[in-house]
């Protein structure tokens, strides 16, 4: 395998005064320069939509396995779905095991993502997640039941790890942002899916729609391993065909494989030899640690609570039950701001804005539990509909989103696959102990839960403008400059990766 020399960047000089005019003559000249017209115009973009689309729908097919926990609950209970009774305990249980599933397999897939590929790691996937609908759907006991909610946690946590990191190193550095978030906006629309579904149609129907979904996976075998991980492996020719399939046939790739192969630093040798050897280095350590917190606040947010118990929320602020299209709508145009602004506006901008709105709404949403709801006006419940549409919304667009986002902006590449692992452990075990307590304590109607999510929002807020740098068209090494500190010594790992290569 061949490397490239990793040259030494230049020290910048004092810069010339320039008038408005030279400034503008400049952009221009930088505008329309001829390699960069000729290689933007040479690159088609169509493989890397397809490649992202069939990546994310493990992830869809996670969203309904969430979104099945809560749209289910009174149908399988109150009606006898299964040929045997279900208590009040044996559904939080179902609850709980799909989230400890996919707490529990985080860690060995991000193993898995690291020794055979995210392309390979998805795929395996397709066997547990057929087997967890089909003893979901056609149980004969409680425990096939638990087995199977367990098996689709265990698929969910997977692709928690590895979509992610597909999705960042497949994807150029301009559209690293909008193809990253659409791993949480699948799992959003998976869970908007399975409550409209189980709202207009019958239990059983949905199930067998829900199980024919699961073939939809087989198009994964249509995506290409990402060019760094042919890389890593020395198989040059493969990432290039990798990469004329993600940027067209037409596409120059010397570019993008000449970043993937620059001579590795000491550091970055370390590091390949063995995935925990990266964690003797500050750097790792502090990128880590600030997506690590970033990830619990996430959950401490309370979403699954909403997602597991919306017909409790519903009821406790004394609306029908078909209301909660209004909110699924509501996480729709959240999700879709974040789409469109993500790369326009930047990742800070939307974290620091729609943790602001969130929680002004939870205070909001907490005075209306314990001063207005016992008043039983009509007009007061329509405002608290519109704050909870707000309190959803702005969570899609924000940190719930965006955190999938920074996990793997915020890491080196070959730390990704641990590191993500232990991020996303470590969200879902934040995710299980949040609807632990919450099933064990009568808190839906208290105001002292939403008044519990203000305190967090206001934490995001301002964890976020101390902690979290602006990650938007910046490659991997520059974005560990901008956390400061060990990271501007020469020896740290500056490894770039293939969408911090090309600027299409």
């Amino acid at each position: 395998m061949v490397w490239g020399r990793r040259e030494p960047e230049p020290v910048p000089g004092p810069e010339a005064p320039q008038t408005s005019k030279g400034r503008k003559k400049l952009n221009l000249l930088k505008k329309k320069s001829p390699e960069t017209v000729r290689e933007q115009s040479s690159i088609n973009n169509f493989g890397l939509y397809k490649a992202t689309f069939c990546s994310n729908i493990g992830s869809f097919l996670f969203g309904i396995a969430l979104g099945w926990s809560g749209s289910v609950q009174s149908s399988v209970i109150e009606q006898s779905f299964y040929d045997f009774q279900l208590s009040d305990t044996d559904w939080n249980l179902i609850c709980l095991l799909l989230i400890l599933g996919a707490a529990l397999w985080c860690v060995p897939a991000g193993f898995l993502v690291r020794y055979i590929g995210c392309r390979r790691t998805i795929l395996l996937q397709l066997l547990p997640n057929t087997v967890g609908w089909f003893l979901t759907i056609f149980a004969k006991s409680v425990s096939m039941v638990y087995a199977g909610r367990f098996f689709l946690g265990m698929c969910g946590g997977a692709h928690c790890v590895a979509v992610p990191i597909y999705s960042a190193e497949i994807s150029t550095i301009k559209k690293r942002g909008a193809m990253g978030v659409l791993f949480h906006g699948s799992c959003l629309f998976g869970v908007i899916y399975s409550f409209t579904m189980n709202l207009f149609l019958d239990v059983w129907i949905a199930n067998l729609l829900n199980l024919g979904l699961v073939t939809l996976a087989l198009l994964q075998i249509l995506m290409p391993e990402s060019p760094a991980y042919y890389v890593d492996r020395g198989n040059i020719p493969q990432a290039e065909a990798s990469l004329r399939y993600l940027r067209g046939k037409h596409y120059d790739t010397r570019r993008e494989l000449d970043n993937l192969m620059l001579e590795p630093t000491p550091s970055e040798q370390d590091v390949r030899q063995g995935p925990m050897r990266g964690f003797k280095y500050k750097k790792v350590r502090r990128s880590l640690s600030r997506a690590l917190v970033l990830a619990v606040l996430q959950k401490l947010r309370g979403a699954m609570i909403f997602v597991f118990y919306t017909p409790s929320v519903l009821e406790c602020l004394k609306m029908q039950r078909c209301i909660g299209i209004l909110l699924c709508v509501a996480v729709f145009i959240g999700f879709a701001i974040c789409f469109l602004l993500v790369d326009r506006v930047g990742r800070r901008p939307l974290l620091i804005i729609s943790s602001a709105i969130n929680f002004f709404v939870s205070v909001f949403l907490g005075l209306y539990f314990q001063i207005w709801l016992p008043m039983e006006t009509v007009v007061l419940p329509w405002i608290a509909l519109l704050c909870i549409g707000l309190f959803v919304g702005s969570y899609a667009s924000g940190v719930g989103t965006l955190t999938w986002l920074l996990n793997v902006e915020l890491l080196v590449r070959n730390m990704r696959p641990v590191g993500c692992a232990i991020i996303a452990a470590s969200n879902w075990t934040t995710a299980f102990v949040v609807i632990l307590w919450f099933s064990s304590h009568t808190m839906s109607c208290q105001p002292y839960i939403f008044l519990l999510f203000a305190i967090i929002a206001l934490i995001i807020l301002l964890y976020t403008l101390v902690y979290i740098p602006e990650t938007m068209n910046l490659s991997s090494s520059k974005i560990q400059q901008r956390l400061g500190g060990i990271m501007n010594s020469p020896n740290i790992v500056t490894i770039t990766s293939s969408s911090d290569s090309s600027l299409a």
